[in-house]
């Protein structure tokens, strides 16, 4: 009897344990930061040029900040996606990325200490592409050529990490951000490690 007895007050608090940690309040004001590796993926059919391609390149930087209410809030941010470049001969070009975020935010225990996080929103993106040219028989020299687009996309996220207390959590994501417009489509998957801090 006394075994049944121990058995059901580890089992009550265990389930208070978990609820207690699913119920964690995190309201307040909140900014992270995240560091990784971006995945390009494009299809570009503008200015009389077509192709498509995909190329991990460069270093991808975001920034947010905003407000939970218990474990769902919004945030606003910005995105550097880096830059990938190529080289065909004579003929090389680079193309980089960035742009301002606005959407919501989940923050989510499972347990105490671990976390799972999602996004998404706008992205008000702007997409720079130069391209140098040289003339192999040198009767033309050097051409250069610079454009740039901006326009309305959107992003999504997922992480997962530890909350070591009430102010600070590191983890780890994958978020996507699309770019549509002016003859371009263009995903970017970033790779990254991220630190938040709750006032």
């Amino acid at each position: 009897m006394q075994r049944k007895i121990a058995v059901i007050a580890l089992l009550t608090a265990g389930a208070c344990m978990a609820a207690s940690a699913q119920a964690k309040d995190l309201t307040g004001w909140f900014v992270n930061g995240n560091v990784g590796t971006i995945d390009y993926s494009a299809s570009v059919n503008a200015d009389g040029y077509s192709g498509s391609g995909s190329k991990t390149g460069g270093t991808a930087v975001l920034v947010n900040a905003g407000y939970r209410s218990q474990f769902i809030g919004v945030e606003a941010g910005y995105a550097n996606l880096g830059s990938v470049k190529e080289s065909d001969g004579n003929v090389n070009s680079k193309l980089s990325g960035d742009g301002w975020t606005l959407g919501i935010n989940g923050h989510f225990n499972p347990t105490r200490m671990w976390y799972i996080s999602a996004r998404g929103g706008a992205f008000i993106w702007k997409l720079r592409a130069k391209l140098t040219a040289t003339d192999i028989r040198g009767a033309f020299g050097i051409e250069r050529a610079s454009g740039s687009q901006q326009s309305l996309g959107w992003y999504g996220g997922v992480g997962t990490g530890v909350d070591f207390n009430s102010h600070w959590s590191v983890g780890a994501n994958f978020d996507y951000y699309k770019m549509n417009g002016h003859g371009y489509d263009i995903g970017n998957k970033v790779y990254s490690v991220s630190a938040e801090y709750r006032f």
